[in-house]
């Protein structure tokens, strides 16, 4: 259900929750939630009130927190079946959250149990999603360098060979640099690709990290050797096609900003062309983790501000800017190392 179309209480307590504050107002609970979390909670509390509104229509005339009876919740996962047991797990703790942030004295502990459960029943999704698809970055690096490199020089077309230095850039900047999806379509130059005479560097600003916090890195030989050549030749022909003027960093054919979701199925595209395996985004990530865990018990310890990540006990250690730029140093040293002695 939309939320334009949530019942009055319903707005009523989410646009409480979503309170900025002010000299004279309250902050809501929820009032520092970053804008793309805030969507998966609507989303997730809108399916709540739309089966709701399907299949128990006079629970809506109740107020949201007495009307989550445990009866009425399990109820509405049962009709949930159909879906991974994660997509029910998040559903169900999306709506509580809201539900706990309204109504904080309320007794919840019946429903945290089941949460719980749910979360144990998902575990950590499908564990076979990723059998065979995680590459060395190593590998991911030389794909990335052959296809912006001697397969562009090799195209027949000058739009073949632009679109292939494009295309191993990315690659090449994913393998060394392995930054979320999010982060990494949303790149801007001049605000978050910073172009130096001498250097390249990521400078992620909290609303593109998962943890809100800031993120820099210097971007590594040979990767910035690759994306100073796109920046600075490539991109440009790409935007003149189609006679676009923007910042964002990768573009279509034509120029046009590619999309979060473009760059989704684009880059599993290219790769599985360059390895025979199709790998997203967000598995470079998890490819930089165990490069760097096989490398050597030394080169694991950077694993976490590498890739941004702390558990909980360390995470005040781990997100601050030094930390990361030299973390982001030793990772390129270990695939440059791999490189020579492949």
């Amino acid at each position: 259900m939309p939320l334009e179309d949530w019942p009055q209480a319903d707005r009523t307590l989410w646009l409480a929750l979503r309170q900025r504050g002010g000299p004279f107002d309250d902050r809501g609970a929820l009032a520092h939630l970053r804008d793309s979390s805030a969507r998966m909670y609507v989303s997730a509390y809108g399916r709540w009130l739309e089966w709701l509104r399907r299949e128990d229509p006079a629970a809506l005339n109740i107020h949201p927190a007495l009307r989550a009876t445990l009866p009425r919740m399990r109820t509405w996962l049962e009709a949930m079946q159909p879906l991974q047991p994660t997509s029910r797990a998040i559903f169900f703790t999306n709506v509580l959250r809201v539900l706990a942030a309204a109504a904080p004295d309320a007794d919840w502990s019946a429903h945290r149990r089941l949460r719980n459960g749910l979360a144990q029943a998902a575990g950590r999704g499908d564990p076979g999603r990723k059998a065979g698809r995680i590459l060395s970055s190593q590998i991911l690096l030389e794909a990335g360098l052959r296809h912006a490199g001697p397969e562009a020089e090799a195209a027949p077309t000058p739009l073949q060979r632009a679109v292939r230095q494009r295309d191993g850039a990315m690659i090449a900047l994913l393998a060394m640099v392995p930054m979320r999806h999010r982060a990494f379509s949303g790149l801007r130059i001049g605000h978050s690709l910073l172009i130096g005479p001498a250097t390249l560097s990521v400078a992620l600003p909290e609303e593109l990290t998962k943890s809100g916090r800031p993120w820099e890195a210097d971007i590594p030989e040979p990767a910035s050797k690759l994306l100073r050549r796109y920046v600075e030749a490539t991109r440009p022909f790409l935007m003149d096609r189609g006679g676009h003027r923007h910042d964002l960093l990768w573009v279509g054919n034509e120029g046009a900003p590619m999309g979060y979701s473009y760059i989704g199925r684009r880059i599993p595209d290219i790769t599985s062309r360059l390895t025979g395996v199709r790998i997203p985004p967000h598995f470079f990530r998890d490819a930089a983790a165990t490069t760097l865990a096989r490398a050597s018990p030394a080169a694991a310890r950077v694993i976490a501000p590498v890739l941004a990540h702390s558990d909980r006990g360390t995470a005040e250690r781990h997100y601050i800017q030094a930390g990361s730029i030299e973390a982001a140093r030793d990772y390129a040293d270990v695939l440059r190392r791999l490189r020579r002695h492949r």
